[in-house]
């Protein structure tokens, strides 16, 4: 593993959870950590590609009424809750 400065906090977050036996090594901890990390920047970056597209159809066809945004919005949150 690379050489990793830590808080003591971070530290003990991770002793705790190697402790508990659910991971077998820090090493497994910050593995977990970076998966977790790597996901959530991928659905951030569908959420923002999502936005261009909306915003570059709005360009194009006009602009949306609120009724238009809010169906938008809640299709999108319903496609999160589904993937979460």
């Amino acid at each position: 593993m690379p050489n990793v400065s830590l808080t003591p906090e971070q530290q003990s977050f991770i002793d705790t959870r190697v402790a508990s036996g659910r991971f077998s090594s820090a090493s497994e901890v910050m593995r977990h950590a970076l998966r977790l990390m790597q996901e959530a920047e991928d659905r951030r970056e569908r959420f923002v590609a999502m936005l261009c597209d909306v915003s570059e159809r709005a360009d194009r066809e006009g602009t949306l009424s609120a009724e238009d945004v809010d169906a938008e919005l809640k299709a999108v949150i319903a496609t999160a809750k589904r993937r979460a």
